[in-house]
């Protein structure tokens, strides 16, 4: 090797080096921020604050105490560090991007999310909904159109999408379209609401500035990231998959083309930019507080929407651009009336992303965290990495209900989708239920709910291919690395062993493609199945435009599955 190719070696060494110890810091940093946030959020005012912690104000995460299962529910003790449900999500939609940078939302949707709520922390309405929807046979998420009582899927506008998509930015390989299509599929499959989906979008591509930048964005560039909102429509209608699976179903539902409505809330973005903007000064701590209420993240209405939250964690990060980032997360954290916790999170990844360092505070699953960044660096640099494991999509079985995803596995208990348990400290006891605090075999810290008694055995085909849990103390190191080097591939083409009957009656015509479609996808595409169904189309209709209508929506879901599986 010459000098001058060893020296360029070394420089791109160097490079990747500093590219792998940002993603890092910002991943640590935000996930600082959800841990200090936490503490303060929904706290009703300084007392409650002083009752979680001992004082009316926080400056670092501490340990502290909270209510669980609502207000007759037991107090938990809480570690310094503790992190929610912000962090929570963005670890699952991580473990979902691939190993070759491919992010498989079938897992998200079906395996991931149904199970979250068995250890969410802080979960918000929306999002938990959204979840535990997903759990129903039929629906994908494509087609997660839910309504119940107050929470409905086309009004889902909060912050549960925008806070966990920065794994799609820190694994993205340059590559600004495919990135936010991913960031889109993640945010449709709990929000419909534009607030929802476009705060996303928003915050996916201040980080994406920022990280190729080295510096936070300013409100002129706020304003041309919002003009993506425009060219978010032409963006969706070349997608296929988007187009036959979820656009038509969305607006027949908001009774709205999506050019209309991204038009509609392009103004509204931009009204909310030139408020903030106008109320910066060169106080940032009276800045920050005249920014978000300008825009209403003070009051119960818009205090978690998506946009109003990713905007309003900009307004933060450019503000203290260049003072401590600690400075800007105990802000955060201690203007109570704000989403304290979400606000913090993003700030944090946008911030520690130009840091320098990472933070020294307590941070639950610290190096969990540090691995599972390592490896959307590595993907983004175009260093292949392993995928997590998940079970057989095709033989899963979603969990019924919140405490159902926790099961006997051999002599221990195991969470379905994601492990074996290791199950440690006090038990927590309201009505036929337990909390407990546990780890899984991969590194991170959970506080499970589960039945007070189990009978129910989960199968090793509802478990992920990883190595059994250490003996390891809880909340310290994990394992050099959370995949398990011998695990194989997601795998789409083993059929399902529920039975096609249990799916579709002979006797009962849907006359609905989506529908019908939905059963056929979430079959694995099984022979039996699709050949029941469109026997039945056939014998129904006698249509053949109306079978073929079938057969092209069946066909391009089975290519997108196999393109991502290359």
């Amino acid at each position: 090797m010459s000098n001058r190719q060893s020296a360029s070696t070394a420089s791109d060494l160097r490079q990747s080096h500093a590219f792998t110890q940002t993603i890092v810091e910002s991943a640590l940093w935000a996930a600082a921020g959800d841990a200090l946030g936490w503490i303060t959020e929904l706290s009703n005012g300084p007392a409650g604050v002083k009752s979680r912690t001992g004082s009316t104000e926080v400056k670092q995460p501490v340990a502290w105490q909270r209510l669980i299962a609502g207000r007759n529910g037991p107090k938990v003790a809480l570690p310094a560090g503790t992190y929610s449900d912000d962090t929570q999500l963005r670890l699952a939609v991580s473990r979902s991007i691939r190993g070759n940078g491919v992010f498989d939302v079938e897992t998200f949707a079906k395996i991931e999310l149904p199970v979250w709520p068995t250890y969410a922390l802080g979960a918000g309405l929306g999002t938990k909904a959204a979840a535990l929807n997903l759990s129903r046979r039929g629906v994908n998420w494509f087609s997660n159109f839910y309504a119940k009582g107050a929470q409905s899927y086309i009004q889902s506008g909060g912050n549960g999408a925008a806070m966990r998509i920065q794994p799609h930015v820190w694994s993205s390989k340059g590559d600004d379209q495919e990135m936010l299509l991913n960031v889109f599929r993640d945010a449709i499959t709990t929000h419909g609401h534009p607030h929802g989906f476009c705060g996303a979008i928003f915050h996916a591509l201040v980080l994406k500035e920022t990280l190729q930048e080295g510096s936070i964005p300013d409100p002129s560039s706020w304003k041309e990231i919002a003009k993506q909102f425009i060219e978010l429509p032409k963006l969706i209608r070349d997608d296929s998959q988007l187009v036959d699976f979820w656009l038509a179903s969305w607006e027949r539902e908001t009774k709205n083309t999506l050019e209309e409505a991204m038009s509609k809330f392009y103004g509204e973005a931009l009204h909310d930019i030139n408020r903030v903007t106008d109320a910066i000064s060169d106080n940032s701590v009276s800045a920050y507080k005249t920014a978000i209420s300008s825009i209403g993240c003070l009051t119960d209405r818009f205090r978690g929407s998506g946009f109003k939250t990713a905007l309003a964690a900009s307004v933060l990060s450019y503000l203290y651009r260049t003072e401590p980032i600690e400075e800007a997360l105990v802000l955060s954290a201690n203007v109570l009336e704000s989403d304290t916790d979400t606000i913090a999170t993003m700030a944090g990844a946008l911030l520690g992303a130009v840091a320098g360092r990472s933070p020294v505070w307590n941070i639950q699953d610290a190096d969990y965290i540090i691995s599972d960044a390592t490896r959307l660096a590595n993907i983004a640099i175009g260093n292949p990495q392993l995928s997590f494991s998940y079970p057989d999509i095709g033989r899963w079985n979603p969990p019924v209900n919140q405490g159902a995803s926790i099961r006997v596995y051999e002599d221990r208990l195991a969470i379905a989708g994601l492990g074996a348990l290791e199950i440690y400290g006090d038990e927590y006891s309201f009505g036929d239920h337990v909390w407990q605090w546990s780890t899984l075999p991969f590194g991170q810290t959970i506080l499970a709910k589960r039945k007070a008694f189990i009978n129910d055995v989960v199968g090793n085909d509802q478990l992920p291919k990883i190595s059994a849990p250490s003996n390891r103390p809880p909340m310290r190191r994990a394992p050099d690395s959370q995949f398990d080097t011998q695990q194989p591939e997601l795998n789409f083409d083993t059929g399902n062993t529920n039975s096609p009957q249990e799916k579709i009656c002979e006797n009962i015509f849907l006359n609905d493609l989506d529908a019908e479609s939905d059963i056929i996808i979430s079959s694995n595409f099984d022979n039996d199945t699709i050949g029941r169904i469109l026997k039945i189309r056939i014998d129904s209709t006698s249509s053949i435009e109306s079978t073929m209508a079938l057969l092209a929506i069946v066909a391009k879901a089975r290519i997108a599955r196999n393109k991502r599986r290359k």
